[in-house]
């Protein structure tokens, strides 16, 4: 090997150099500073996207087992196969279809927002979800999903973590309530529901 061919082969060897790293460094760095906030963007909206449709399945399901029960056509009677999670605990959540209507709307607003997770087979769709993500609309008893830091819709005026009476909200101007912990919620708060009263007739002997 030559002289000159050494030369070249130790020049073909030769590494980057400091300029050329921090240049590449300050490129590698704009490019995450752009490209970072845009990914947990979409990965944002994609969760609020998913939380929202969550609630809307939820809020179905939930007002399907409402109104079966208080009008008759979900009872305990009814085949394991149409009652999901609630099945094994039939006799004590559901009235029978013989049972009074008064009976029925009782029953019907016992039952509690995890009743209808489980009746409708959300459970594992809801089993690491945040109780405080959700809520019910203290005017037409529609479960939601809050995205507290929308402050447009959502603010210290229109929703509380309070486990207040739909009443008292209203009163206060509330708009939303939180579902209280754990799922307990009953229905018939959420819906708006009171139990029947049953009608007692008063005779006066002159």
């Amino acid at each position: 090997m030559t002289l000159q061919q050494k030369l070249l082969a130790k020049k073909s060897k030769k590494g980057f150099t400091l300029v050329e790293l921090v240049v590449v460094i300050a490129i590698l760095a704009i490019l995450a500073a752009i490209a970072i906030p845009a990914v947990v963007g979409i990965i944002d909206n994609a969760q609020k996207s998913a939380k929202k449709s969550n609630a809307a399945n939820l809020d179905g399901a939930a007002k399907k087992l409402y109104a079966g029960v208080t009008a008759g056509s979900i009872t305990k009677e009814s085949p394991a196969n149409e009652l999901g999670g609630i099945a094994t605990e039939k006799d004590s959540l559901l009235p029978s279809s013989k049972d009074s209507t008064v009976t029925k709307r009782s029953k019907a607003n016992a039952l509690t927002v995890q009743n209808a997770i489980d009746y409708s087979g959300f459970s594992s769709t809801f089993a690491n979800e945040n109780v405080d993500d959700y809520a019910f609309s203290t005017k037409d008893g529609t479960i939601v999903y809050i995205d507290t830091s929308d402050t447009t819709t959502f603010n210290s005026t229109t929703i509380t973590s309070a486990n207040a009476t739909r009443a008292t909200w209203t009163s206060a101007g509330a708009q939303y309530q939180k579902i209280a912990a754990n799922w307990a919620t009953k229905l018939g708060t959420v819906y708006g529901a009171t139990t029947a009263a049953a009608t007692t007739t008063t005779t006066t002997t002159t």
